[in-house]
């Protein structure tokens, strides 16, 4: 369930409510494979935005250093 447009900061709540599933009185062993799916799909995301995130930091601090 990727949603366009979502900040850093809404995946990664999204990202600790899927890992709290697991932990919690929801957790179904049928429907755990999927939700870890889904998980380390929204890490990789949070992942890569973080890099792009990083990369456009470096930049602008580049341009301040010159």
């Amino acid at each position: 369930m990727s949603v366009k447009n979502e900040s850093i900061s809404e995946k990664t709540i999204r990202l600790t409510k899927l890992v709290e599933w697991f932990d919690g009185g929801d957790f179904k062993l049928e429907l755990a494979l999927d939700k870890f799916k889904e998980a380390e799909k929204l890490a990789i995301e949070i992942e890569k935005d973080l890099s792009s995130l990083k990369n456009e930091i470096e930049i602008v601090k580049q341009k301040f250093d010159k």
